[in-house]
């Protein structure tokens, strides 16, 4: 009797310092893992929003190859489709405007959806019949493109597309890169609006795929 409450404080004691190590493991286990989670699901992000603006990519390719010209009208190409008042500057997907450190067309141009365009045909383009050979034969996307793994929105410069032969515009001069772009982890567009092909890259940490 008298040795009994010496055996419950040596059991209590050895429980605590179970637990003190079981809490030591899962505190080195989570600091080791948790940059490596971080990183898993920042190069996922990445990789998704790469594939998604080879999707857009390849949706305005496949636009173009059917009705022989670009998506940048805000009303259907013909009767007065050349007036700047109608031309696009921009397409771009749901989701938040991303940053500039100075605001250019990328965030102030004028801008049509990627959904209008190339999924319910808003602006109202001739379509592709049995008896036409050219014509919108969307939609373009299996599903509406939404905004990037950041939020923000998607965005293409379709109003620098030309269509020329060669490298270089009717004028003589280098043609200008057009992007479908994500502005990447940190939200702000750091790729030039405006920039020759010869060198043209994305800037910072962006997400481009390059159309022309």
């Amino acid at each position: 009797m008298n040795h009994q409450p010496a055996v419950r404080n040596s059991r209590m004691g050895f429980t605590l310092i179970e637990l003190t190590v079981v809490l030591a493991v899962i505190v080195t286990l989570a600091l080791v893992l948790t940059p490596s989670i971080a990183n898993f699901i920042n190069d996922s992000r990445v990789a998704r929003a790469r594939n998604d603006c080879q999707t857009v990519a390849s949706g305005i390719y496949q636009f173009f190859r059917d009705t022989g010209y670009f998506p940048q009208w805000k009303v259907a190409k013909g009767g007065g489709a050349g007036l700047p008042a109608n031309r696009l500057q921009l397409l771009v997907s749901r989701g938040g405007f991303p940053l500039e450190d100075v605001p250019t067309l990328w965030t102030t141009g004028a801008a049509g959806g990627l959904t209008e365009q190339l999924v319910n045909n808003t602006p109202g383009y001739t379509l592709k019949t049995a008896s036409s050979q050219f014509g919108w034969n969307g939609p373009y996307f299996s599903s509406e493109i939404g905004a990037d793994p950041w939020g923000n929105r998607y965005v293409v410069n379709i109003g620098l597309i030309d269509t020329s032969p060669g490298a270089a515009t009717a004028a003589g001069q280098p043609k200008l890169a057009v992007w479908v772009l994500s502005a990447g982890p940190n939200g702000t567009i750091e790729t030039p609006f405006s920039q020759s092909i010869l060198n043209a890259a994305p800037g910072g940490d962006d997400i481009a795929t390059r159309i022309q």
